[in-house]
């Protein structure tokens, strides 16, 4: 851990400005890196053995925290991690809360996400029996942070993304998930049909998750543990082109009183429901 100690007080630092630059995709894409805020997912990111490059501490809250990372030093983590304590301005500049906690880091994009732009059967879904969903055109960094929360919670190990998909990287999608982006597996794809196509051949099924004339209820449709589930965009659902690839149709039965499920709880259920099945 490299501490320096003087407080930043100048909003125009280089590195204030290049940690302010991960707010927006295009700084997090051109640094390989991305931002996480409060103490509790900065300590989690340590926890999971993440590469921190920079550590921001709010003035007042340096001590308490830099005794911490002391510890975590003493295991032998955050060897290259520089970390510097701010000024309020300062921190407000690179922080994306509305009432921020104290504690910035910056962490290198995870090895285990990864974007695809050509399936082979060979190279995608190497292990048959890794649980898996994928997210079509789901927009909200919010309901994505859920999504992958929920996933960790219900044992599903690989999260399927189409390129228009809400960035995993987003601060909001970060708070959604709570630390459960640290551990679960993403894969972005640029050809959701073929990414069908390739799951059907290594001998899986793929269920659209839509109301349609010919869609079962999850309670009739003998679904599997191994089955993947396609949760759709709430305004669009999926595409026609995409579900007429996949093995069927599913629905969550609900009351007549309200239309369809927020995404994210869709998502939920189809995983819940799989959790409690054997094999």
């Amino acid at each position: 851990m490299i501490l320096h100690n003087d407080i930043l007080s100048s909003r125009n630092n280089p590195t204030i400005k290049w940690a302010a630059s991960l707010k927006d995709k295009k700084g997090r894409e051109s640094s390989g890196a991305f931002i996480v805020e409060g103490e509790k997912l900065t300590y989690e990111a340590i926890s999971c053995g993440l590469e921190i490059t920079h550590i921001f501490i709010l003035e007042g809250k340096n001590e308490a925290v830099i005794q911490k990372l002391s510890e975590y030093q003493k295991e032998g983590k955050l060897k290259q991690c520089e970390v510097f304590v701010v000024k309020p301005t300062v921190f407000e500049k690179i922080s994306t809360e509305i009432a921020p906690q104290g504690v910035i880091s910056v962490v290198k994009h995870l090895d285990f996400f990864r974007r695809l732009d050509i399936i082979y059967k060979e190279e995608f879904l190497k292990k048959p029996a890794e649980r898996a969903i994928i997210l079509c055109s789901v927009r909200d960094p919010g309901n994505m942070g859920a999504v992958i929360r929920s996933s960790v919670a219900f044992g599903v190990g690989h999260i399927i993304v189409s390129d228009d998909c809400a960035d995993v990287y987003n601060p909001k999608t970060l708070r959604g998930a709570m630390g459960s982006l640290f551990r679960v597996k993403v894969t972005r794809v640029s050809d959701l049909s073929e990414t069908v196509n390739q799951i059907k051949l290594v001998g899986r099924r793929v269920f659209a998750a839509e109301l349609t004339e010919k869609a079962m209820s999850v309670a009739d449709a003998n679904i599997r543990k191994d089955d993947i589930i396609i949760i759709g965009n709430e305004g669009h659902g999926i595409p026609g082109e995409l579900s007429s690839l996949c093995n069927g149709s599913v629905y969550i039965p609900i009351s007549t009183a309200t239309e369809s499920l927020n995404a994210s709880v869709a998502a939920a259920v189809f995983m819940w429901e799989q959790s409690k099945l054997e094999g």
